[in-house]
């Protein structure tokens, strides 16, 4: 091959014979190539697209050639990696040589993984140039918690450039939102040859890609797109159960809105934003900030199994167990960050969240094991945000096949598992509020005749009293009781004393109007409150209610019939009267007709 010439038309090359400085560069420019083509793996880069180049086994066979349909595809499995002996820090011109001794191996993976507490990696890769001018490129390196990220990149003029990244250094330089920290580069025409070393404490994907600067837009607009959805569901949660928390003091809304909003926090530490937003040069604070998100996640998901399942009132040992995993986690993740230890804290962080991952799937099949209300939305909520984290931690192992989707699993099954749990938490609500709703429906009902009783009447009859007060209309109270109940119920049992309060309570209901209060009093004494009724309509209404009682024949479940009579009291209400006071006339009218021979109306003063 020749020297293109930068500065002459396309397709015309010239040599400068005369320039003993451009042909050294070039000797030394050739001299790296000519190993590289025979070891390395390549990538292609042409108006066509990428084409990723594996070299064949054997030296006679033709490289596979895979063209990539998706130019943001990871390219880590066209690269070699080294691991540094630990303990000592390679240079550039060490992974050099070691990389001409043939110690660099070819990678499996399309996202090599630096696992916790491994040396430092570095990774090699040859990008091939094929058209005749230069191009600009973004190449993205890895994730946006990597501490420290080195890149040599060597252009075939002998050109090194040297770039510097991570969060130990300045979190928010050189990173891209959802995507990683990445450098701009301009690939001349031929081959360049890039040298990375990834130094980290804690696991780091290194999803190596190379795409056309013009490009750069779409792809980082897709992940902020997808990264502003994810933020915007989990404030949404987040705000919407506070709120519900704020007006119903639930427990299990607090702490669903704790686990929500954990995963938040860590999602928007992880993902880049908040190093933007919030510590943009900050080191110290982003060496701790995930791991410290990851703690709280994995706290905060406990409390809320721990309460949403009541597992106190079927497992109270392993509640208390719970209990003090989660303080001793917290302590300790406290007590490393005040101590600067970050390689204890990734180990306890990673621990933890794994640990907490399995356990609320086990918690929700011990829920279900015993019954507990909505245990299966739980565990069905747990298994498939357990399947997204395992989906995706397979994807970057190489496992199975790489791509953004599934990438993005761990955080779709996040999602799910929230949603799921707020639906729970919302039929949970709903049933509460039924169950409330049924309680005092006992609480202000007679269970025999389904009327109001005496508190239930309370609760009514003052509101109608004083806006017939304001409104200057009459009220009137008309008490009712059963002649001569108890011999009903010597004389044929309490069954047949039960079926006459019962008929009494159907008739009432027929008799009344659609605004009157009808209530069961006590024993055998039934009560109506008439609103806008005057002293000769009330005394009308009464007699017609009698004579009608006096009709009524109960029949016994033994086929016999039961005849009753009833003494009703009357009162109205004056200007100066209270409902207290209306109550007690009517009462002291009854006890008249009663002492006047029962089967009588009797009224109070008008």
């Amino acid at each position: 091959s020749g020297l293109i010439g930068k500065h002459g038309a396309v397709g015309r090359y010239r040599l400068n014979l005369l320039g003993f400085r451009t042909i050294a560069t070039f000797m030394v420019a050739l001299m790296l190539v000519v190993p590289l083509a025979a070891m390395a793996q390549l990538v292609r880069l042409n108006a066509d697209g990428i084409a990723g180049i594996e070299p064949a086994t054997d030296t006679t066979a033709v490289p596979s050639i895979v063209a990539l349909t998706d130019p943001t595809e990871p390219l880590g499995r066209y690269a070699l990696l080294l691991d540094e002996v630990p303990g000592q820090r390679f240079t550039l011109d060490d992974a050099r040589s070691r990389f001409a001794a043939g110690e660099f191996t070819r990678s499996t993976l399309a996202v090599p993984n630096l696992g916790n507490h491994a040396p430092p990696r570095w990774l090699h890769l040859v990008l091939e140039n094929a058209e005749s001018l230069p191009n600009d490129y973004r190449i993205y390196v890895a994730e946006g918690w990597t501490d420290r990220i080195d890149g040599w990149l060597t252009t075939p003029d002998g050109t090194t450039r040297h770039w510097q990244a991570g969060d130990q250094r300045s979190p928010s330089k050189s990173l891209h939102i959802g995507l990683g920290f990445g450098f701009d580069a301009r690939l001349p025409p031929g081959r360049s040859e890039l040298f990375l070393r990834a130094d980290s404490v804690d696991s780091v994907a290194l999803a190596l890609r190379v795409v056309p600067l013009a490009d750069t837009g779409l792809l980082e607009g897709a992940a902020q797109h997808w990264l502003g959805l994810v933020h915007g569901f989990l404030l949404a949660l987040v705000v919407t159960y506070g709120l519900l928390w704020m007006a119903l003091r639930e427990s299990s809304l607090l702490r669903y809105v704790g686990y929500v909003g954990s995963y938040l926090y860590m999602h928007l530490a992880y993902s880049g934003v908040a190093a933007h937003a919030v510590w943009p040069d900050s080191p110290s604070i982003s060496r701790f900030a995930i791991l410290i998100g990851m703690c709280l996640f994995s706290s905060a998901g406990i409390s809320f199994a721990r309460d949403f399942l009541g597992v106190v009132s079927w497992a109270p040992r392993l509640d208390r167990v719970l209990a003090w995993v989660v303080r001793l986690a917290l302590a300790l993740m406290t007590v490393f960050v005040l101590t600067d230890a970050q390689g204890p804290a990734v180990s306890l962080a990673f621990a933890y969240i794994t640990s907490f991952t399995l356990l609320m799937v086990a918690l929700g099949a011990l829920g279900v094991r015993h019954r507990r209300g909505q245990a299966g939305m739980f565990l069905i909520a747990a298994v498939i945000s357990m399947a997204g984290a395992l989906i995706t931690t397979l994807a970057v192992m190489g496992k199975i096949p790489f791509s953004d989707m599934i990438f993005r699993l761990i955080e779709v099954g996040i999602m799910f598992e929230a949603t799921i749990w707020a639906m729970a938490l919302g039929l949970r609500l709903r049933r509460d509020r039924e169950d409330r709703v049924h309680a005092l429906q006992l609480a202000q009902h007679d269970s025999l005749t389904g009327l109001f009783n005496r508190r239930g009447f309370l609760d009514r009859a003052l509101p109608s009293y004083e806006a017939n007060l304001i409104a200057n209309t009459a009220l009137a109270v008309i008490m009712i009781d059963i002649d001569h109940f108890r011999a009903i119920n010597d004389e044929n049992g309490h069954d047949a004393g039960d079926r006459t309060l019962e008929a009494v309570a159907g008739r009432l209901r027929e008799f009344a109007r659609a605004d009157d209060l009808i209530a069961r009093w006590g024993g055998e004494e039934f009560v109506i409150l008439l609103p806008a009724m005057t002293h000769p309509e009330a005394t009308s209404f009464a007699e017609r209610l009698r004579l009608d009682l006096a009709q009524m024949v109960v029949t016994l479940v033994d086929g016999g019939t039961i005849s009753l009579t009833a003494s009703l009291g009357v009162a109205t209400s004056t200007a100066s009267a209270s409902l207290e006071d209306l109550l007690r006339q009517a009462d002291d009218a009854l006890y008249n007709a009663k002492q006047a021979g029962r089967n009588r109306v009797e009224c109070s003063a008008a």
